[in-house]
Formats: C-alpha cells, structure tokens, sequence
C-alpha cells in the first residue's frame, strides 16, 4: 500500500503544479481582461474596466509566481545551504 499512497501522492502533486499552476495563470488572464477597458476599432473606449477585477488578476499573478520562486528555492535548497549556511526552510536538509 505505501506505493499506491506514493503515487497518489505524485499524482496529486503533478496535477496541481502541471496543469494547476497553467490553469490559474489562465484565470488571471480572463480576470484582467474583464477589468480591462474595451476600445472599439476606431480608438474610443467602449466600456470602463473594474478595477477591482484587475486588481484581483494581480494577485491571482503574484500567488503564480510566489508559488514558483518558492518552488525554485525549494529544489536549490542544499546548493544554497551547501555554499552560504543558510537554511531557507526548517526541513528537508541531509
């Protein structure tokens, strides 16, 4: 059974970070363009934005790319603790 459980686990971990991460950056987009002004052809605004939709895609963008500087911090780990003795997290050190 701890296989099953293991690969239950890196399912789950591929799916959120494989197709997760993607997805949620595709939301973002759909969300800004919603708090997007809409211009017509010739120049001229043909609605206003919300602001507040904007403002929303920006941290759906922030949470995407917090969760891929920590995820980058997280593999570098032991080079990082290896050549400055710092430990960025308080597990997963050999």
């Amino acid at each position: 059974m701890d296989t099953v459980e293991a690969i239950g686990k890196v399912l789950l971990v591929g799916l959120v970070f494989g197709a997760g991460l993607p997805a949620l950056f595709a939301v973002g987009m759909r969300v800004h363009s919603l708090g997007s002004d809409q211009v017509a052809d010739e120049g001229t605004i043909v609605s206003h934005g919300n602001p507040a939709m904007r403002m929303l895609a920006y941290a759906i963008f922030g949470l995407v790319a917090l969760v891929i500087l920590v995820a980058l911090l997280w593999i570098t780990r032991q080079t990082i603790y290896y050549y400055t003795d710092i430990k960025l997290f308080p597990f997963g050190y050999k």
